[in-house]
């Protein structure tokens, strides 16, 4: 005779399923919007560095007549934006996608995708935004802006077909070489940033 099924004994599986994914969610967002933020920090800091050897005459970044008041100015705003998402990348969560161990790598790798293309996504909306309010400043200024396309660009395109599978190699790798596993986000790093700057330029 089958026991009939009551309030106790019924127990739903998918919270717990729900939790798992919430949980890769959180990780592989946290993780790539982080990335995505030392990529733009890293270029907004670069162009900061180039426009001050402008301001000083050093080398030729636009081919605009600017003084060089404007150029040390749009520096100083563009390596303080730089480190800012510098900052707030150091602060976040980079290590929360090794730490993902309970998770399949394809799983690993589905996450990541989905979150580095809506951190593209999120860059594009951002840039179209800022661009549109700062096309009367200086153009070191508003190339600055496009560091967001860059990087959103990038993300969309260089990350999911190269950057994330390079990462799950990096994660596959044999306990006996379990060392290289802490460089699969450094290999995001590197993927994002070259092809942001090849967008860039």
């Amino acid at each position: 005779m089958v026991a009939p099924v009551t309030e106790s004994t019924a127990k739903p599986a998918s919270p717990g399923l729900l939790k798992r994914y919430a949980i890769l969610a959180y990780g592989a967002f946290g993780t790539m919007a982080d990335v995505g933020l030392m990529v733009l920090g890293s270029l907004l800091v670069g162009l900061a560095a180039a426009v001050l050897l402008a301001g000083f005459g050093l080398v030729e970044v636009t081919g605009e007549e600017l003084s060089t008041g404007e150029l040390l100015i749009s520096a100083i705003v563009l390596a303080v934006i730089g480190l800012f998402c510098l900052g707030v990348a150091s602060e976040g969560p980079l290590g929360r996608g090794r730490r993902l161990v309970g998770f399949k790598l394809w799983e690993v790798g589905i996450g990541r995708t989905i979150a580095v293309f809506v951190c593209g996504f999120v860059s594009l909306l951002l840039y179209d935004l800022i661009g549109g309010l700062l096309e009367s400043v200086p153009s070191p200024l508003y190339r600055g802006t496009a560091g967001f396309r860059a990087v959103g660009v990038a993300g969309m395109t260089a990350m999911p077909l190269l950057g994330v599978p390079l990462s799950l190699l990096v994660r596959a790798t044999p306990d006996r070489h379990a060392w290289i596993r802490q460089a699969d986000i450094p290999v995001m790093f590197i993927v994002w940033t070259v092809a942001a700057m090849i967008i860039l330029t």
